[in-house]
């Protein structure tokens, strides 16, 4: 197996390889096959679906996006929360809607972007997939990271949808000769190997033994069972965890130095394709049950009701929901008489890491600290920003993301301004998060703090609000 540091240059290779495709395809018309036919994007109300409608026509006007592609928002209903699941849905019935019986031909990606980001707020008013990212010029969003780092998958794709969350980045390398394919029916994953602490809080694959090896790149396999968000002894009785490089042993060590290099690792989820026939009938199904008033996780409840080892126990588990509500056990029945016997294919991309960016914590610690992705990105300690020499000195763990950083301010490590104006008497403590703000006056901002302004319109008035609160600190976990 490579060392550690070999698999980060080849992630990083692949991951500039892919943005340089996107690059050379921003701004002029896609031919047939080579980009999505579709790109959906979520929004919780009909307030959040007019923003990401600007932006995105914005994104258009100025030739930063592929052109000849179908952009849509598409709102949830109104009424109680439906979920990524049920979001998913009604994106299909939207479609159907709208295209009648041709959206069956098309190479859908639909990002889920419906949540208010209440644990990165400075995300909020945007929404979590125009989070702004310390690269580019003008800097990329993670709409454009997301359209980059599936560039070589519409062209081998059949007709079908690709599911993905708003703040979450894979990046991964493969063979030269490798190609990662979604032309199977049923349903078809992503895995990624991760510290079995991560399989905590991720979905988890307990894979064939007899058609996987954890050699090479990438592999096809199958998926025995799917466990949501498992406990690390119920990942070991159900032989999901595995020694990397090797799937067929099991290890009992517990002690992790570098997580690449850990011997003991479970293979979690991220991203995951359904061909159309799916699509139709998960449809049907939603037209049957009229209006949904429960929240569906398209991870949770799709992909554990699916291969030869599911069981219907989890439709009565309500342990990882916030709420449960009177309908959610009924739907979740209905889902798994739906879907029980389809298969449940797994891509395992061997050299391939996930980031999660959805909180303050995880913010902060990936784009200052996070020696990885920085390198794996090439993420800037200064990008699309104005930086006066006469500043003082900026720690290389800062993170200044168009702003403008006036000559005598001070920013301390750790920190993250973004779309914000800095004055020279302006002192920001270490680890903490600065959005959208103009400061002008002499203040000391103490570290782990968070503050974000935004202008509202209240009567036809323009006003002023402003957001201050704690950030905690965060031990990151090793994916």
């Amino acid at each position: 197996m490579p060392a550690a540091g070999e698999r980060s240059a080849a992630r990083r290779e692949a991951t500039g390889r892919r943005l340089a495709r996107f690059a050379a395809l921003r701004g002029r018309a896609a031919r047939p096959g080579e980009f999505w036919d579709v790109v959906a994007v979520t929004a919780a109300d009909a307030e959040q679906a007019l923003a990401y409608r600007q932006q995105l026509a914005e994104k258009l006007s100025r030739r930063e996006l592929p052109l000849g592609v179908r952009y849509h928002v598409f709102v949830d209903p109104p009424g109680p929360k439906i979920g990524n699941g049920g979001s998913t849905l009604h994106v299909l019935q939207c479609l159907e809607d709208l295209y009648g019986d041709k959206w069956t031909s098309f190479i859908v990606l639909l990002i889920h972007s419906g949540g208010y980001s209440q644990r990165l707020p400075n995300a909020s008013a945007l929404g979590k997939i125009f989070t702004a990212l310390p690269f580019g010029d003008p800097i990329y969003q993670m709409l454009e990271l997301k359209l980059a780092m599936y560039i070589d998958f519409p062209s081998h794709m059949k007709p079908g949808i690709l599911i993905t969350c708003s703040d979450d980045i894979e990046l991964y390398s493969t063979g030269v000769t490798e190609t990662i394919t979604f032309d199977k029916p049923g349903f078809t994953a992503l895995a990624h190997p991760s510290d079995l602490t991560v399989g905590t809080t991720h979905g988890v694959f307990v894979l064939d033994p007899s058609s996987f090896s954890g050699r090479g790149g990438l592999e096809y396999t199958s998926c025995h069972h799917f466990l949501h968000k498992p406990d690390i002894e119920t990942m070991r009785q159900c032989g999901a965890v595995c020694v990397r490089g090797n799937r067929s042993q099991l290890s009992s060590s517990g002690d992790h130095s570098d997580s690449e290099m850990d011997s003991e690792c479970v293979y979690t989820d991220s991203i995951f394709y359904i061909d159309h026939n799916i699509a139709k009938q998960l449809l049907t199904f939603y037209k049957q049950m009229g209006t949904l008033c429960c929240e569906i996780d398209a991870y949770g409840d799709f992909l554990q009701a699916l291969g030869p080892g599911a069981t219907q126990d989890y439709t009565k588990n309500t342990n990882n929901i916030t709420t449960e509500e009177s309908q959610l056990v009924e739907v979740r029945q209905k889902l798994y008489s739906l879907l029980k016997g389809t298969a449940l294919n797994v891509i395992v991309l061997n050299n391939s890491k996930f980031y999660h960016i959805g909180t303050t914590q995880e913010y902060l610690f990936h784009f200052t600290s996070d020696s990885k992705l920085k390198f794996e990105l090439d993420l800037l300690s200064v990008a699309f920003s104005i930086f006066s020499d006469k500043a003082e000195t900026l720690d290389q763990s800062t993170s200044i993301i168009q702003s403008i950083l006036e000559p005598g301010c001070f920013i301390g490590p750790g920190s993250v301004i973004e779309y914000s104006r800095i004055g020279p008497e302006v002192s920001v403590g270490r680890s903490s998060i600065i959005s959208g703000s103009y400061i002008n006056f002499k203040v000391d901002i103490p570290s782990n703090c968070f503050l974000s302004s935004l202008s509202v319109k209240i009567n036809n008035q323009v006003k002023y609000c402003a957001a201050v609160l704690p950030v905690q600190p965060w031990t990151p976990q090793r994916c």
